[in-house]
């Protein structure tokens, strides 16, 4: 997975926030070009081959820190997906089982195990925690300026 940069969550994750992004702010909410949905179907391929965690790595901070910085951007690029292609679509509809079945508990899971951590080490800042703390914040600007709802 981590080899072929089409496959690496994080990055399949930016790339389809950038273009559900510009669908939005450009094209009128539409997938002109398809590659909105395109996206969307490779971050979901990239899913199914992301093996479940055993429960000694639920803990393991810094596990759940690489956690933050693969799902956090997928999670937000699914987001912004489904504002495009429609929610009640079957795409948009698939993106919003994996994101509330399966990503949301991951990432919350993550989130607390890395932020723990943290405060017990003086309260470092891990790289997890930053990315998936910025990203909220964009999350919650690009609602204030273009109709979506805040996210993770």
């Amino acid at each position: 997975v981590h080899g072929d940069p089409k496959m690496v969550p994080d990055v399949v994750g930016m790339v389809l926030w950038a273009r559900a992004l510009r669908s939005m702010l450009l094209d009128g909410k539409k997938d002109e070009d398809g590659k909105v949905k395109r996206g969307a179907e490779m971050l979901l391929a990239v899913w199914q081959r992301f093996e479940p965690e055993s429960e000694e790595l639920k803990g393991e901070w810094r596990h759940q820190n690489d956690n933050l910085i693969m799902w956090t951007p997928a999670w937000h690029g699914m987001k912004m997906a489904r504002t495009v292609l429609g929610e009640t679509t079957p795409l948009g509809r698939d993106m919003r089982t994996v994101m509330t079945r399966n990503l949301e508990p991951l990432l919350e899971n993550a989130s607390r195990v890395v932020s723990d951590n943290s405060k017990e080490n003086g309260d470092v800042k891990r790289r997890g925690l930053s990315v998936y703390d910025e990203l909220s914040k964009i999350a919650v600007e690009e609602s204030s300026t273009s109709g979506v709802d805040s996210a993770a």
